[in-house]
């Protein structure tokens, strides 16, 4: 029998006692895993049972040798101190069922609502952690309709599913970690961690010790074993940014790990079995990296099985109204002031401009931005960005319209300006849609998701008819 408890899924418990008195331990333990209540057994048939029983769903046992599921019982717990109710259990016990009572009884007890706590507080925890990933950027969706934004992101649903390697390749501030991220939270990982490690940050000494762990007394300062960030990526995924700037010596390590799953930490003579999914970035070219011999042949085959090319913000100026909406709203939220427009000349301004430094650079513009506009309105003058001369138009093109001083409104192109108000104001229907579905019609609930004021909210809704 004792055997069998360990092979089955469920252990099947039976509890002795009054309502009254055993409620508690039945609130305790009804939802441990692995633990089935088979029923309340009370030989005085107390109301309390009949109504506890009712509540729980439980069948209420007058009479041990009545119950006809007394065989299959593993466990009998007594939270009585009823001499009657142990003699009848004594008198009519199953083969090979175990009776706990006293302090065994509370013993019992104290585990199961421990347990039930941990599992609230863990409830608790991802729910927060959920949060903090919405109001630190974590949750964020990728924003933007044009046609290479809208490949990246059918290239994220069709690879987050699935276990491979992915490399992520463009200009640094396209949002490769934004990307990285989507990938994680489709997949079936969501809830596993997601950890980033930039590879430019350290020297391949501090590289290997990061990603591998290491043994106390390995080297100076090791006073303590240490775990990896390999193995606390366990079961989730591992985004190594800017791989191509990876030591060749690093390059060989991880290419063993990506191949066998093992992981060795610095000084151990011992490996470990882990299961993460490793996906990478680069801004650089890493063909002619490989046949500049700067990068494995091998390590490249093996992350170019499946590879997002992400466009730059150049490539995809349809995208600037979303984006501009976007980090103005973000930023109205981080800095608690209400931004009402942005004007012509600034859109045309941010237009003409080439955006080195891509949406990073937009993202930091359009809150310094924020914070110099003095009514409301974010003008050309707030913007830090600057037309070069080597930004200009080729001949005979005509000049963006607000690329020159003192330009007024009057001079822009009006149907321009109609397109850009109706993809704007579209893009904030959706947006407050999506809020709201989020917090099934609640606007409080809304505005605490979005992180947009109350009053700011409804004032949007109003004007947008929602």
């Amino acid at each position: 029998m004792e055997a069998a408890v360990w092979k089955d899924a469920k252990v099947k418990v039976l509890v002795a006692g009054p309502g009254k008195t055993c409620g508690p331990f039945l609130s305790a333990v009804r939802d441990v895993f692995g633990v089935e209540l088979m029923g309340l057994l009370d030989l005085h048939m107390d109301p309390s049972s009949l109504s506890l029983a009712q509540e729980l769903k439980l069948p209420l046992v007058a009479a041990l040798d009545d119950f006809a599921a007394a065989p299959e019982l593993n466990i009998i717990v007594n939270t009585t101190s009823d001499e009657r109710v142990a003699r009848h259990i004594e008198a009519h016990l199953p083969d090979g069922v175990t009776v706990v009572s006293g302090p065994g009884a509370r013993f019992l007890r104290l585990l199961s609502t421990a347990l039930r706590k941990g599992n609230t507080y863990r409830d608790r925890l991802l729910a927060t952690e959920r949060e903090i990933e919405k109001r630190s950027g974590l949750g964020e969706r990728i924003v933007g309709k044009s046609p290479g934004i809208r490949e990246v992101s059918e290239l994220i649903d069709r690879v987050a599913p699935t276990p491979i390697t992915v490399l992520l390749l463009g200009e640094t501030g396209v949002g490769k970690d934004l990307v990285a991220r989507s990938i994680h939270q489709a997949s079936h990982l969501r809830n596993r961690p997601f950890i980033a490690v930039n590879c430019t940050a350290l020297t391949a000494t501090l590289m290997e010790s990061e990603l591998f762990g290491y043994r106390k007394g390995s080297f100076t300062g090791a006073e303590s074993d240490r775990t990896g960030l390999l193995e606390e990526a366990d079961g989730g995924t591992l985004f190594l940014d800017e791989i191509g700037d990876m030591s060749g010596e690093m390059q060989a390590k991880l290419l063993r790990f990506l191949q066998t799953g093992e992981v060795r930490r610095v000084g151990a003579t011992t490996t470990r079995n882990v299961s993460v999914r490793v996906i990478a970035a680069t801004n650089r070219d890493l063909e002619a990296a490989v046949e500049r011999d700067e990068f494995r042949r091998d390590l490249f085959y093996r992350f170019n099985t499946f590879t997002i090319t992400l466009p730059p913000l150049r490539e995809r100026s349809m995208d600037l109204p979303y984006l501009t909406y976007h980090f103005i709203t973000k930023s109205e939220a981080k800095l608690n002031k209400k931004i009402s427009s942005i004007d012509d000349a600034a859109l045309e301004l941010m237009k003409a401009y080439r955006w080195p430094g891509n949406v990073r650079e937009l993202e930091n513009v359009i809150e310094r931005a924020t914070i110099l506009c003095q009514d409301g309105v974010i003008r050309s003058e707030d913007l830090a960005i600057r037309i070069a001369p080597c930004q200009a138009q080729p001949p005979g093109a005509a000049p963006p319209a607000l690329s020159q001083p003192g330009l007024g409104a009057a001079a822009l192109d009006d149907g321009y300006s109609t397109r850009r108000d109706q993809i704007m104001a579209n893009f904030e229907r959706k947006e407050l849609e999506r809020f709201l579905r989020q917090a099934e019609g609640n606007v409080s609930e809304a505005a605490r998701i979005s992180g947009i004021p109350r009053r700011t909210l409804y004032r949007k809704m109003k004007r947008l008819g929602l």
